[in-house]
């Protein structure tokens, strides 16, 4: 996110400093493993949210920062978790923490990742922030024992998978659109706030087409993990809508049996065939359209500029 907004780098460099702060340990042991480990940030989308809604709204601050850096925290340790539940092999193009080290320290990494996390957002002392990250990391955990509870079942429709991706994604996307606006107006910090929600919303669609359809080298982590694991996503919930009787039944039979990875392929190819990504992608770009209009009530501001880059952004990455 420093390369595409290079006007977020000192802050965005705070923000790490906050991440690095936060995860100390005065146990050498556990000090010396965070350190084997290295950054615990990928591409930032979290922060930069916040940040550039804090830049619209008068400027952005420590307190944003440690905010930021909570969310971050938050995201990694879902991804640590979830990898060690997909089994995946790589993430952010290095190999998994379960694979670099075990299970049970993958677990604890993660464990650690979102204790740290609330720890940084009580260090500002405010009850009421601190809720609201606690609000949204229930959904989150919600949302991803609705996805698992959910596998291979195909009644799954649209207005569920949505519910899953809230909580999954979007749910922490639209808290840092409101951490970012808690300088502004009521008007303007649900706009932030709806802005993130349905930013989140298109990044997990988009990641969904990506886990069909992407370059593992390109988007940097194991694909097919979805797939794999039964999950109802949009793009197969679009292909099967649009299947007919006998396509149906022929993806559904296949997709309930595939545990090869040449039958995984074979479901792929019958999941792009019928235009399922097409029409997912498609759906991603008119939130992410939508996420841009509501931006009119900020200020008219670079970074109001820089928010409708990002939204392009989220939607145009890896195809």
């Amino acid at each position: 996110m420093i390369a595409l907004f290079p006007d977020l780098a000192e802050h965005l460099r705070g923000v790490a400093e906050a991440i690095e702060e936060a995860l100390r340990s005065e146990e050498p042991r556990v000090a010396a493993l965070i350190a084997e480990i290295g950054s615990f940030h990928g591409k930032m989308l979290r922060p930069t949210l916040c940040l550039l809604c804090a830049e619209a709204l008068g400027g952005a601050d420590r307190r944003h920062h440690r905010l930021a850096a909570a969310l971050e925290l938050i995201h990694t340790a879902t991804l640590v978790h979830d990898d060690l539940i997909d089994d995946a092999d790589t993430r952010r193009g290095l190999p998994t923490l379960h694979l670099r080290f075990d299970n049970t320290t993958a677990v604890l990494i993660g464990d650690f990742l979102y204790t740290r996390a609330f720890t940084l957002a009580a260090s500002l002392g405010d009850a009421a922030l601190l809720a609201r990250l606690c609000q949204a990391t229930n959904a989150v955990c919600e949302g991803e024992l609705h996805q698992q509870m959910a596998a291979r079942d195909l009644t799954v429709d649209e207005a569920e998978y949505r519910r899953i991706a809230y909580g999954k994604t979007a749910a922490l996307t639209e808290l840092a659109g409101w951490f970012g606006a808690i300088a502004g107006d009521a008007a303007q910090r649900a706009a932030c706030a709806a802005f993130g929600r349905d930013l989140g919303l298109a990044f997990q669609i988009v990641d969904d087409c990506l886990d069909l359809t992407g370059d593992a080298a390109r988007v940097g982590k194991t694909l097919s993990t979805d797939l794999a694991r039964g999950r109802m996503t949009l793009p197969i919930i679009r292909a099967l809508a649009a299947a007919s009787a006998q396509q149906r039944a022929a993806l559904s039979a296949r997709w309930q049996g595939a545990e090869t990875p040449e039958a995984l392929a074979e479901v792929r190819r019958l999941v792009v065939e019928l235009g399922g990504v097409d029409s997912a992608w498609a759906t991603a770009r008119a939130l992410a359209e939508g996420a841009v209009g509501r931006l009119e009530v900020l200020p008219d501001t670079p970074a109001r500029e820089h928010l409708a880059r990002l939204a392009c952004a989220v939607v145009d990455r890896d195809r």
